[in-house]
């Protein structure tokens, strides 16, 4: 059984991994940087699945059409 001092250690050591969509996406300059660290911070409740779309949310280029370009 872990320790309250234990956890807290573990938190702390985890928590620069569990910020790395929040971090990219103030790096990048994400225009929608507040939904996507609360995607970040909550979507870890659902066993992971917000942090991976806030990951993948985090690092597409925002403002970029996806469809064919047409001139």
């Amino acid at each position: 059984m872990l320790t309250a001092d234990e956890i807290v250690y573990l938190a702390v050591l985890m928590l620069p991994f569990i910020l790395i969509p929040t971090a990219i996406g103030w790096y990048r300059h994400h225009p929608r940087l507040g939904a996507l660290a609360a995607l970040n911070i909550l979507g870890l409740v659902f066993f992971g699945v917000g942090w991976v779309l806030a990951l993948i949310w985090a690092v597409t280029e925002p403002g970029q059409p996806s469809g064919p370009q047409q001139d």
